[in-house]
């Protein structure tokens, strides 16, 4: 059975979006950056305290998942 990295599983991580509010981003398969642009960094305490999403990374995301 293929590995997630494999299958190129793309993950959801919480960072800040433009105005510093937590936002969920998508990760690209290698987890070091966003499908938006932004540089990954450490884990937020905040990590659950949000629902919203970025809607770039989301139509990102919908395009790969398209192909």
């Amino acid at each position: 059975m293929p590995t997630r990295r494999e299958l190129g599983m793309h993950e959801m991580w919480c960072g800040a979006d433009t105005s510093g509010e937590p936002v969920w981003h998508v990760l690209t398969p290698d987890k070091t950056s966003t499908l938006c642009g932004v540089e990954k960094e450490e884990e937020s305490p905040r990590r659950d305290t949000t629902d919203r999403h970025c809607f770039t990374c989301m139509k990102s995301f919908q395009a790969v998942v398209a192909r």
